[in-house]
């Protein structure tokens, strides 16, 4: 077993570099003279914030949401743009089958129920997405295991049924669209665990089965595709395999997750990640392993940030501009945890552009209580102040009506003032910190 966490401690580093980076241009800003005429109470103040700031560094890389409105386990969905779209899971509470779908604004942190998914209300299902759309079915309905497969569009906000697989209906299977075909295998049916491994064309439109997944029958897994590759592990079942789409060939990887089962996970910029869940005897996974990274190049596995609280059985995740957003399922300790928390991946790949326009004037800086935003020597018209917190949550939102803004609410910490005109284009992006 290969496991290696050099990559988590640099990332870790290099945050702590990055913010001390910001810190140290701000305190340039600051002149002699306002240090000066700052009391010796304030320059206290001021240096337990930077050393505050630079304790936390590894606290404030998972971010804590809004709740979702909803308490369920094995739901299913995807982002696109700022939105992700959300097949809710087994009702927590009832323990019923849905059909309840529901949408994600990242820019507000607020969720908004649909119109019900057209299909048969069922629980344990599974879906992927591919350019652009989502690829959703499974599970059991209240009669019958499942078999069916149905393509959504957010583009067009339309469902369209698809053929269904010519096979065993299941619960929880392996489950990757990917460069235009859907590869589907193992689950649960009703005589127990399965190995098959079935391939979709969206192209035509059939199924085929393929070779069987190798090792021992196995259900709810974690799955992901990089490149021409198919990666399937866990679920019960200690090793792990990468399926080659061109060749139809399976091959040994890295099995270090071993067994886990019951998690989440995806692919991003060139790695795989398996996120939470349960060892193989649904037991809590060891905090340090509930999030993990794999790199093909290498083989490895990288022990990441451990999300918060223990690890979830039957969680769900999605991945909006870079950031992978988790919720749902139970840890052994809470049944009724609604909570939604994000991890930046990598850079946001949205861009802005900022004008920075130099007659600006904030004062003063550090503050305490009161802040002035004076945009008299400008050309701006209808300014709306933003505030963000070190962590990136947006704490504070209001028009500009005068210079002076009341920020006697925010805690002492660094922060970052977005002022935008008329048209929404950022003027100005400065860095405060409050006393």
């Amino acid at each position: 077993m290969i496991v290696q966490r050099s990559v988590s401690y640099r990332r870790k580093v290099i945050c702590g570099y990055s913010l001390i980076a910001q810190l140290l241009q701000l305190l340039i800003k600051i002149t002699k003279h306002q240090m000066i005429k700052m009391s010796l109470k304030s320059k206290l103040s001021f240096l337990v914030v930077i050393l505050f700031l630079l304790t936390n560094l590894n606290a404030q890389e998972w971010v804590k949401l809004n709740d979702t409105p909803f308490l369920r386990h094995h739901s299913n969905g995807f982002g696109i743009g700022d939105k992700a779209y959300i097949f809710v899971g087994v009702d927590g509470e009832s323990n019923q089958v849905s059909k309840d779908f529901y949408m994600y604004d990242s820019t507000s942190d607020t969720w908004t129920q649909l119109d019900d998914f057209p299909g048969a209300a069922r629980s344990i299902a599974i879906g992927d997405d591919w350019n652009d759309k989502y690829y959703f079915g499974f599970g059991s309905s209240s009669f019958s295991t499942l078999t069916d497969l149905w393509e959504f569009d957010p583009a067009t906000m339309e469902f369209t049924q698809l053929p269904s697989c010519p096979c065993i209906g299941r619960n929880h299977p392996g489950f990757v669209a990917h460069n235009d075909k859907i590869f589907m295998g193992s689950g649960s049916s009703n005589n127990g665990d399965l190995k098959d491994w079935w391939e979709y064309d969206m192209i035509t439109q059939v199924w085929t089965q393929k070779d069987d997944i190798p090792g021992d029958n196995r259900h709810h897994p974690f799955q992901f595709a990089l490149d021409h590759v198919v990666y399937i592990g866990g679920g019960h079942v200690f090793n792990w395999s990468a399926y080659d789409i061109e060749t139809g060939e399976w091959s040994a990887i890295n099995s270090f997750p071993e067994g886990r089962v019951a998690g989440t996970q995806f692919s991003y910029n060139g790695k795989g990640y398996a996120l939470s869940g349960d060892d193989y005897l649904h037991r809590a996974l060891p905090q340090a392993e509930t999030f993990l990274e794999y790199d093909p190049a290498t083989d490895f596995w990288t022990e990441l940030t451990p999300h918060p609280s223990a690890s979830r059985w039957a969680p769900s995740s999605f991945i909006i501009d870079g950031a992978v957003y988790l919720f749902g399922g139970y840890d052994n300790s809470d049944f009724n945890d609604r909570s939604l928390y994000k991890y930046q991946l990598g850079e946001p790949t949205s861009t802005e552009t900022i004008v920075n326009d130099t007659n600006i004037d904030v004062y003063p800086n550090p503050f305490q209580d009161v802040i002035n935003i004076d945009i008299s020597a400008t050309d701006i018209k209808d300014a709306q102040v933003e505030i963000f917190n070190s962590i990136g949550q947006s704490v504070y939102t209001a028009a500009l009506t005068s210079p002076s803004v009341d920020l006697t609410s925010l805690q002492s910490g660094a922060y970052v003032i977005k002022v935008t005109d008329i048209n929404e284009k950022t003027v100005s992006s400065i860095n405060v910190v409050k006393m």
